[in-house]
């Protein structure tokens, strides 16, 4: 029987081509030429980071990308006439819902995007919301339905066919490698595909409990290349980018061996999703309880504020 978190990964497709064919709101229009600020936590972050680099590809420089916490700690630059994009798939209590109403005070305009039946509405000029609650907790398709609706808002023929195209291969990308619980996974990328490697290494550790250690493309040349060896399983989010050459030549040299995954940066984020999944199964775990079967974890989660 396939797991909550396999089911919400299959899922995913359906709900990206949904949002991509619904009607757009018509403030998207009005605040399109304001600079962006996308404000998030976890895979949140992830998704602020990548649609960040989305809006500069498509729309403006004029967008920037800031961790929730940090947001709602020290001072921002954003204020009036400034749009903030604020990422919270539940919309409760969290640095998120205070950044809201930090942003919102120095008078810039608020955006929410959370999920259906979110209660989050403080301090927020407008909602979206993406898509039904998550029913475990490494979430999958809301961070997926959100950067659908942030394309939506970018309105881009080009990154929509992307997106389509995408949904069309959730299935793609190479063999899984097998892992023991003691693994030391690398996950690597560049630009946009360094945050599916931050989300993919997130979605390891909450999931299977691995050890999984992201980094950027050059991040890893200037340092931490010299911490893999034999033991080591280097997972590449790969593009086109030149760059990557070094990397595969220095891997060969150290005799670390290295996994590929190649396409769009969706196709490699379901890869990975996937891949979690596979990891579970292969260590006897379910993705679904994040450790809760241990009274430990559960005791500790319970007392923890988020």
């Amino acid at each position: 029987m396939a797991s909550r978190y396999e089911k919400n990964i299959a899922l995913q497709p359906g709900l990206i081509r949904a949002i991509l064919a619904s009607p757009r709101p018509a403030w998207m229009d009005e605040l399109k030429p304001r600079p962006v600020y996308f404000v998030g936590v976890g895979t949140s972050f992830h998704l602020a980071q990548i649609a960040k680099m989305l809006w500069r590809r498509h729309v403006s420089l004029k967008a920037h990308a800031a961790h929730s916490f940090d947001f709602a700690r020290i001072p921002q630059p954003a204020g009036k006439g400034d749009v903030v994009v604020l990422l919270s798939h539940r919309g409760t209590k969290s640095y998120t819902v205070e950044s809201a109403n930090a942003a919102h005070k120095a008078g810039a305009t608020t955006v929410g995007i959370t999920s259906v039946g979110s209660p989050w509405k403080d301090s927020l000029d407008h909602k979206i919301e993406a898509c039904e609650a998550e029913d475990t907790g490494a979430f999958t398709k809301s961070m997926t339905s959100t950067l659908a609706w942030i394309a939506r808002w970018i309105d881009a023929p080009n990154l929509t066919k992307e997106l389509l195209s995408a949904c069309g291969n959730l299935e793609a990308g190479p063999s899984f490698p097998m892992l023991g619980p003691d693994a030391d996974v690398v996950l690597l990328g560049d630009l946009e595909r360094e945050w599916i490697a931050r989300e993919i290494s997130l979605k390891l550790q909450e999931a299977a409990y691995l050890r999984a250690r992201p980094f950027g493309l050059e991040e890893f040349l200037h340092g931490p290349r010299i911490s893999v060896d034999a033991k080591s399983s280097v997972l590449a989010f790969v593009s086109e980018e030149p760059r990557w050459q070094t990397v595969r030549e220095y891997l060969k040299a150290v005799e670390v061996p290295l996994l590929e995954i190649k396409g769009g940066w969706l196709e490699q984020l379901f890869w990975g999703q996937r891949f979690t999944a596979e990891a579970c199964r292969q260590l006897g775990l379910d993705p679904d309880t994040l450790r809760t079967q241990d009274p430990r974890y559960k005791k500790a989660r319970e007392a923890l504020s988020l």
